[in-house]
């Protein structure tokens, strides 16, 4: 009985923390913005349009019900002024 009440407290413990998990918000890239010094402007992609460098601040928010929330914290956004083009040209053949 004992082997038996360790089995169905093992398992509920492990789907508690996989529902939690399951469960967690996740941010959708193209949702993000950052503060700007006077309102909210979409952050584009990491690593491409911006980075976050460590600092006591929020990097990026989410916006969802009308509530901007803070998503990557302890950082900050710096703007590295990539931008892509909107179709690649293809290289051309020196002849």
């Amino acid at each position: 009985m004992n082997k038996i009440k360790w089995t169905i407290l093992t398992f509920a413990i492990l789907c508690s923390i996989g529902s939690a998990f399951a469960t967690r918000p996740q941010a959708q890239f193209s949702s993000l913005y950052y503060w700007t010094g006077s309102g909210y402007a979409p952050a584009g992609t990491l690593g491409v349009n911006y980075i976050c460098e460590t600092s006591s601040s929020v990097c990026t928010y989410t916006y969802s019900g009308g509530v901007y929330t803070p998503y990557e914290t302890s950082s900050t956004y710096v703007n590295l002024g990539a931008t892509t083009a909107a179709k690649p040209e293809p290289k051309k053949d020196k002849k």
